[in-house]
């Protein structure tokens, strides 16, 4: 079923309005050409009609007129021939006449001739006429067969008689030209009274035989039955005056009838033409009507094209304020395309919209890559680079121009990196799975590299500075280590301290007994002596495990420093200076007092020691909400990362039998550690040393 918006649409009611318009051009054409035609050919047909009626009807009153003027040649003929010649002539005509008024198809009788008494008429000429000639040729059979009689009576001897052979030759010729039955009967009445007489003779010569007198017999009897058939066609011919009488008068009425059908027929013709010109007046206002119609519905339909065509410009120009166009007509079409173009409209905004997201996006993602601290390269399935960013040429050494060389001369300056497992063309390289390696710069720098392949074939690098990630680590697992060392130390030092106290008890009591000359109290006195040093070495052994005696207590740090000045002064020798590097507000925090200053006079120590030639020796402290720092500085030899990462273990020294026991660092780092807080170094060969100790002021009292 059609529905209602293909009706209403422009593909159908513009071709619909042209095809009807064109139809209806075609109908009025086909109908003017066809009446003007039908008009030309009824009114050329009506006079072809009419004069050929006339015509006709004049000459079949000129043939019956023929007709019956050759009546008294017929009558008086003596040529049957001519007779039958004459008629069959006749009955031609009249069938030829009979044959233009046979009726064609199923209309009547050709109009205007041959009404139907005038067909009978014709048919009873025709009827009379073929009898005439039959008779004609019967007549003219007997004439031949008369003379034929008379031609065997001229040339036989039949009579022997002279006298009556010349008397009955002359009546039988006389018979032959006969053209009346009462002249044929009174020469046989003369030819038998002729031969009766002879027959009567009483000379046996005079006898005429029968066979003798049959060519007589034959002359009279043909000329008796031509004489009958000339009576019947002079019958005939009385006929056809009569019928020729009737047929003048039929035709005289059939010529009045073609006059007033001809008339009728104009009459009817002119009709049909006024009919036809009402007709092409109203289709032609219909076609003006309906053109009118299409031509408002191409305007309108044009003006929204036109509208809709300029809101499509200015959207593509990229003007924001484009409103729908107005359009006040129902084309389907036209009212879709409306539809469209909110619905576009309203995507272009929402594109719009989101094209500012994405390209804002795009720039966040390219800032962020440019300047992520994580560096990132991609390359190809061939090794080729597709795109890295800056961090990642600065982690690999490379500069500016290493954005172009390919994957494994890219990765040259880490030698941890096996190049068979990255492709360049056209091995495909080795690496199937994720890999990640460490990597330490010449400047003491720890970059961690991943590579990993992607689903279609390329590499992607990952790098990143894990420096600070690889120290934590490294101060974690020190950590681990010392604080496993200071257990073990605090073990040793209580089984010391249990085997030491049973000495010096038993020295005790050894030093209570009498009776030891002199060498064996020399001997205790050394045993005593020795065991005190035990004792204190079990005693400092105790403080690395962080495990001596503690007692905190609330503490100025501020007042505490500058107290210790002068002594810190006198320490560290006349070659190095104490500077004391204070924050005004520095908090009161729950310390051990004794072992805060025994700690820095160590640090202290430490640092002249690495100071040869002298220096300035920095005490510094600072704080935070969280944190309370201090730090010593120095501008000494430094020390090397593996220095550094043995520096807080018990009895490690780089002084040799020139220092100390190596306890001084190991003594702070377990007095930081019981007080709940870190010790960190930060230090490099030549560039001096910085000890920091941190405390959580969450302790301060």
């Amino acid at each position: 079923m059609i529905s209602r918006s293909f009706l209403s649409s422009i593909a159908f009611r513009l071709p619909f309005a042209i095809a009807f318009i064109c139809f209806l051009v075609f109908s009025l054409s086909a109908i003017a050409i066809y009446g003007l035609q039908r008009a030309r050919d009824e009114m050329a047909a009506y006079g072809l009609q009419a004069f050929t009626s006339l015509a006709k009807a004049s000459l079949v009153s000129r043939q019956v007129s023929d007709l019956v003027s050759s009546a008294p040649f017929l009558m008086n003929s003596t040529s049957p021939y001519r007779v039958a010649s004459e008629s069959r002539a006749v009955v031609l005509q009249v069938d030829s006449l009979l044959k233009t008024a046979e009726p064609h198809g199923a209309d009547e009788a050709a109009r205007g001739f041959a009404s139907t008494r005038m067909v009978e008429l014709l048919d009873l000429i025709r009827t009379q006429t073929l009898v005439l000639a039959r008779d004609a040729d019967a007549a003219q059979n007997h004439k031949a067969e008369a003379a034929a009689a008379l031609g065997e009576v001229a040339t036989g001897k039949g009579i022997v008689d002279r006298d009556l052979r010349r008397q009955v030759n002359g009546i039988v010729q006389a018979a032959s030209t006969s053209d009346s039955l009462f002249q044929l009967g009174e020469l046989r009445r003369r030819y038998v009274a002729g031969i009766t007489k002879a027959q009567g003779g009483t000379e046996p010569d005079s006898r005429i035989s029968p066979a003798e007198l049959q060519p007589y017999e034959r002359v009279f009897e043909a000329q008796t039955r031509y004489l009958l058939n000339m009576f019947a066609i002079r019958a005939a011919v009385a006929k056809l005056h009569a019928v020729s009488r009737d047929l003048s008068h039929a035709t005289e009425t059939q010529s009045d009838a073609v006059a007033r059908q001809l008339n009728d027929d104009l009459l009817s013709t002119s009709d049909a033409l006024s009919r036809l010109l009402v007709t092409v007046a109203l289709a032609f206002l219909l076609v003006l009507v309906m053109a009118i119609f299409s031509i408002r519905s191409v305007m309108r339909v044009s003006r929204g094209i036109v509208a809709l065509s300029n809101g499509m410009n200015a959207l593509a120009k990229g003007e924001n304020e484009v409103g729908p166009p107005a359009y006040g007509g129902n084309e389907t079409e036209l009212v879709r395309l409306l539809d469209a173009f909110r619905a576009f409209k309203d995507s272009v905004d929402r594109v719009s919209r989101l094209r500012r997201t994405a390209e804002a996006a795009a720039r966040t993602i390219r800032s962020t890559f440019r300047n992520m601290n994580e560096g990132i390269a991609l390359f190809d399935k061939m090794g080729r680079p597709i795109t890295m960013n800056r961090r990642i040429i600065e982690l690999f050494g490379h500069s500016g121009s290493a954005r172009k060389l390919p994957l494994r001369r890219f990765i040259e300056p880490v030698p941890e990196i096996d190049p068979a497992l990255l492709p360049s063309d056209p091995d495909r390289g080795a690496l199937l799975e994720r890999a990640v390696i460490r990597h330490r710069t010449g400047d003491q720098r720890v970059v961690e590299i991943s590579m990993s392949r992607q689903p279609e074939g390329g590499i992607v690098l990952l790098a990143r500075d894990v420096t600070l990630m690889d120290r934590q680590e490294a101060e974690a697992a020190k950590v681990q280590r010392l604080d496993g060392i200071m257990r073990m130390t605090h073990q040793v030092s209580h089984e010391v301290g249990n085997m030491i106290g049973i000495i010096t008890g038993s020295l005790g009591l050894l030093e209570r007994e009498t009776g030891f000359n002199d060498r064996q109290k020399r001997n205790i006195a050394r045993i005593r002596k020795a065991a005190e040093r035990g004792r204190s070495l079990a005693g400092s052994m105790l403080s690395i495990g962080s495990q001596q005696p503690f007692y905190p207590s609330p503490v100025d740090v501020a007042s505490l420093l500058r107290g210790m000045a002068d002594i810190l002064e006198i320490a560290v020798g006349a070659k190095c200076h104490i500077k004391l590097e204070l924050d005004a507000d520095l908090p009161v925090v729950s310390l051990d007092a004794a072992l805060l200053e025994q700690s820095v006079l160590n640090l202290c120590l430490n640092a002249s020691a690495a100071m040869p030639l002298g220096g300035i020796i920095v005490i510094g402290a600072t704080a935070t909400t969280e944190i309370l720092l201090i730090s010593v500085t120095d501008s000494g030899i430094g020390m090397s990362p593996e220095v550094i990462d043995k520096a807080f273990e018990p009895y490690f020294t780089t002084r040799g039998s020139h220092g100390g026991a190596g306890l001084g660092l190991a003594m702070v780092y377990g007095f930081v550690r019981q007080s709940g807080g870190e010790a960190s170094i930060y230090s490099s060969p030549g560039h001096g040393t910085t000890v920091r100790l941190s405390f959580p002021t969450e302790l301060r009292s």
